[in-house]
This record gives structure tokens, C-alpha cells and sequence, in this order.
């Protein structure tokens, strides 16, 4: 007889079934475990993918699954989901909340504010600084520091949190006792020690850039607020800070030069409504503050703007919701929205006029924060 945490791993582990499958599975049966004890062939005709269908026929093994169970263990390894006690509060209800976890180390304290400190991997001596001296003035003022522990801005934000004396969380885009990428191996032992790793990824899963896309959401929404401190203009690290806007948090930048390509993404954040950051208190004064500003959402709830909660009309909704942060072009908008060009140029002027985005350069959009 397996443990009721032991049904969640093993529906977790199941190749080709992913979290959207196991929801619906969820949903028909209820619970990991009637799931497991319901007929095998029922259940299989309910997974669409034929990977996934042919992977659980055979997933039914109990040996193995406590095996499996118990390598975790022996690598002190933590597996949790949403009914764990200790499963975080900030994921449960973010878009496409996660099903399971793995970590290392300790979770952060519920309750506890937190920032997501992201940024450029190749990025400059000023970088390098700034990350470090944020990390580290942030963990002072008993602030949680959220990072993916990639080398560049992330490990050194890391670093200064740990320097301050405070809790960091890396969360990982590859299995959870992955090492990536080996110069941060004192890093990732280190945290494991004194903070905590975290990852939706089971042991011995190896980087593939698609995991990480994935991963920043969960960057995101374990922090209450998104500092990003060196961005190109076209930068993965916006794919975070859209995470970001559709769970509601505050996003924050740091300024650079003006000619410096690697301050290109942050100056252009602040130029579209991110809060502007040169000290800590900058931060401390908005996560503190009782009232949230709620325009630093991007998403539209059902036919809702975000910004004004005033109703919109479906072809409105539509055009609103292709928009994100960076920049899109007024072609690609119709061709995504399938709308007759002329309501489309309509529907965007209006949407400048009212204050809701910006046409940042001739006939370019993207929301205003």
C-alpha cells in the first residue's frame, strides 16, 4: 500500500501525461490515488497523447515508485503538491499553477515579501555590482531573494542575499540535484545549506531550453515584486517579467546608460510605467504599502480591462489581450487577431487615447504598466 504522497509523485512522473492531462484526470476522479486504482485501460482512453497513453498502462509498478521514493530521500530530496502542508501559498493560484515540487534545502516562510532579482547572463561589471549590492540589501531588510541561479545576474543576486544573511531560493530549470551551470556548484551547495532550491523537475533531468521558459513562472510567483537589473531590448528574461504582470506583481528596474544595449530592456520597462529603482527604499516603500497598484496586471478578467474595470467588447478583449510589454507590430496584431484591419487601427487608437498602451514607435504597441 503506497502513501498518499507517493500517488501525487507517481502522477507527476508519468511521461507524456503533463499537467494539464492531470488536471482533467483530477477532475473525473478526484484524487491522485482513485486515479490510480481505477481501471487502467478507463483511465488511458482519457489521455489523448499516445506517449503518455502507452507510458501509463505500464506506470503502474509500486516497487519502483518506492524505489524512487526513497532515492529521493537518500538525496534529501523534498517532493510536494498541492495538498503538502508545506506546498507554497504564492503558486497555488497562479496560470498553470504547478502539480508538483521538488527541493532542496528550506522553502521560504509564508508570508514573508520576496523579489525575483532577474536579469542579463552575460552581463556587465555594473551588473555584476548592482545585482550583488540589491541581493544583499534586500536580504538585510528581511526580504526573501527569488533567482533562477544561472551565472550573471541571478548567481550574484544569490550571493548577495546569502552575504546578507538572509533566505535565497534558486529555482532550477532542470531536474532538482542538476548542477547548471557547473561554476555555480559552491553556489547551489551553499544555498542548499543556507536557503533552499527549488524545481517542477525530477533527479537527473538535464537542461533543454525549453524547460525554462516554464521555470520563470514560478520565479515570478513565488516573489511579490520582479527587479530586473540588465535586460537587452529583446531579452528571455521579458519572458519573467510577463509571468510577472499576469500574476499581478509589481515590476521594478533598474536604469542604465543610455548607450549601453545591455540597459536597453530596463530603460525601456521604465519608460512604459515600471517602478524606477535606485535604492532599496524604493522597493521596501512599494512592497509595504497597503495599497497594490493594480494596473500592474496583463491580463483580462473575462471581459474586463485591467486597468479601468471597465467591460469590453469581444473584438477589444481580443486585440487587448495579444498585447504584451515588449513592443508588437500593428501587422502581427491582425494577423493574431483575425479582426478587419480598419476596427483593429480603431480599437488600438482608442486604447492609446485612453492611457490603457502605448504606440512606442510608427505603428508599434505594447502595454502600458
Amino acid at each position: 500500500m503506497m502513501e498518499y504522497d507517493q500517488y501525487w509523485y507517481w502522477l507527476n512522473n508519468i511521461v507524456g501525461v503533463g499537467r494539464q492531462t492531470i488536471r482533467y484526470l483530477l477532475k473525473i476522479y478526484g484524487d491522485p490515488q482513485a486515479v490510480y486504482e481505477a481501471d487502467v485501460n478507463t483511465v488511458a482512453e482519457q489521455i489523448n497523447d499516445e506517449r503518455g497513453r502507452l507510458a501509463f498502462l505500464q506506470s503502474k509498478d509500486p516497487v519502483r515508485i518506492l524505489e524512487e521514493w526513497n532515492r529521493l530521500r537518500e538525496k534529501k530530496i523534498t517532493f510536494i503538491h498541492p495538498e503538502s502542508r508545506q506546498f507554497p501559498s504564492k503558486l497555488m493560484y497562479i496560470p498553470d499553477a504547478p502539480l508538483g515540487l521538488y527541493y532542496k534545502g528550506s522553502l521560504p516562510q509564508e508570508g514573508h515579501k520576496a523579489v525575483a532579482i532577474i536579469g542579463a547572463r552575460n552581463c556587465t561589471r555594473y551588473g555584476i555590482e548592482m545585482a550583488r549590492f540589491f541581493g544583499r540589501e534586500l536580504a538585510k531588510c528581511n526580504i526573501d531573494v527569488i533567482s533562477g541561479l544561472a551565472r550573471g545576474i541571478d548567481g550574484m543576486a544569490h550571493t548577495g542575499a546569502l552575504e546578507g544573511q538572509g533566505y535565497t531560493l534558486g529555482i532550477l530549470g532542470c531536474g532538482i540535484d542538476v548542477v547548471y551551470p557547473n561554476e555555480n556548484y559552491r553556489l547551489f551547495m551553499q544555498m542548499e545549506r543556507s536557503g533552499g532550491i527549488m524545481s517542477e523537475y525530477n533527479i537527473g533531468l538535464q537542461p533543454v531550453s525549453g524547460l525554462f521558459p516554464q521555470r520563470n513562472r514560478l520565479i515570478s510567483g513565488m516573489a511579490d515584486g520582479v527587479l530586473v537589473i540588465e535586460a537587452m531590448e529583446k531579452s528571455g528574461t521579458f519572458i519573467t517579467v510577463d509571468h510577472g504582470l499576469d500574476q499581478g506583481k509589481e515590476i521594478f528596474a533598474i536604469p542604465g546608460r543610455l548607450t549601453d544595449r545591455k540597459s536597453a530592456g530596463c530603460n525601456n520597462l521604465i519608460k512604459l510605467g515600471a517602478h524606477v529603482v535606485t535604492e532599496v527604499t524604493d522597493i521596501l516603500d512599494i512592497l509595504h504599502s497597503d495599497n497594490r497598484n493594480s494596473t500592474y496586471m496583463n491580463t483580462i478578467d473575462e471581459a474586463t480591462s485591467p486597468v479601468t474595470k471597465v467591460k469590453l467588447a469581444p473584438n477589444e478583449k481580443m486585440v487587448y489581450s495579444c498585447l504584451r510589454i515588449e513592443p508588437k507590430y500593428l501587422d502581427d496584431i491582425i494577423n493574431e487577431v483575425q479582426i478587419a484591419p480598419q476596427d483593429v487601427c480603431r480599437i488600438l487608437n482608442q486604447f492609446v487615447m485612453n492611457g490603457w498602451i502605448v504606440e512606442c514607435t510608427r505603428n508599434y504597441y505594447a502595454i502600458k504598466l
